[in-house]
Formats: structure tokens, sequence, C-alpha cells
């Protein structure tokens, strides 16, 4: 789409288009104290944890995506059972206002097409986590069955304000992940 502007022409970039530089690009990190030690703390938990028959990705390839097109990246990594996407964890963290929480869909869309039974589970801190905040109001048609709580096969979403321990998120982590590797 093109859109005039005092008489210059202005290019409306799509996701579609090569150029598109959605979410947080390579080279820039979370913005505050508690977003980064959210990110650090997925990222590196992921690496500590280790549940036979399970292996973990740190994005999706291209050809796992459906059509090709797009991006995953998932904080807590894309966990995988014999070739199966069988588990997502994602960190999100966002104010009062904002959209952060906007790329959380686009992202579970594109693993409950290559899996619709992963878990896909969430940890969602600052506040826009407060009860009845943006990330509740956000998320909570997605996670109907639901807050605070894991769900097995569906969408999980845990909330605090002022962040998780590591013993939590770690802890939530291998929960899932055991019943992962028990289930199919």
């Amino acid at each position: 789409m093109n859109y005039k502007k005092d008489k210059e022409v202005i290019m409306n970039t799509t996701q579609r288009d090569k150029n598109f530089k959605g979410g947080i690009q390579k080279g820039t990190v979370a913005t505050d104290a508690v977003a980064k030690k959210l990110d650090i703390q997925c990222k590196t938990l992921k690496e500590t944890i280790e549940v036979e028959g399970l292996t973990v990705q740190r994005k999706l390839r291209q050809d796992q995506i459906p059509g090709g097109i797009g991006g995953c990246e998932p904080d807590g990594g894309a966990w995988f059972k014999d070739g199966k996407l069988v588990a997502v964890f994602e960190g999100k963290k966002q104010g009062k206002g904002g959209n952060a929480i906007e790329r959380w869909f686009k992202n579970n869309y594109i693993c409950r097409a290559i899996n619709p039974n992963v878990c896909y589970v969430t940890f969602c801190v600052g506040e826009g986590a407060g009860d009845g905040e943006v990330l509740q109001k956000t998320l909570n048609i997605a996670h109907r069955d639901g807050i605070n709580k894991f769900i097995p096969n569906r969408n999980s979403v845990f909330f605090s304000v002022d962040g998780f321990s590591d013993e939590f998120i770690s802890g939530v982590m291998k929960d899932v992940l055991e019943y992962c590797a028990e289930n199919d």
C-alpha cells in the first residue's frame, strides 16, 4: 500500500515484504531489568534441562514453518519428541501499555499449525501482567481453561508482575517436558 503525505509517497512495509523486521531484532536486547531477567532465565534454563527422549531447538527452521514464511524463536526453546513439536516456552514482559504480547499470537499460531496439541507455555511479567491488565485481557481468549497452571496439550500461562524465580520457571519447564516425554 502507498500512503501520500505532503506530496511524498510513504511505502507501508508488511510482514510479507522481505524487508519487514518484526519482533526483537538480532543485536537488540530486552529493554529493562525485568524483561532482561525473564529473557535470560528462559534462554539459559532451557540449556540446563535434559529430559530423555526430547530435544530442543533455539528456533524453528523455515522448512518447519508451514508455508516457509515467518519465524518463530521461543525464548525457552521449541522441544521435540521423535521429530514432533511437543512443547514451547515463551517469556513476555509488558507494561500497562504497548503491544509486546501481539507477537505471542503469531508464534502460537505457527506452533499449533505444526502440532495442534503442542504444550505452549508462557511466562508473563511486568505491570501488564497484573490482575485485569493488558496481558490477562489479551491472552484470556487463548487460555479459557485457566491461568497460573499447566494444562496438558493446551496453552498455559503464568502471570507475575515482579517476575519469577529460576526455580519456578525451571520447575514448570521440567513438569511440562516430563509430561511430554511420557505422553504422545
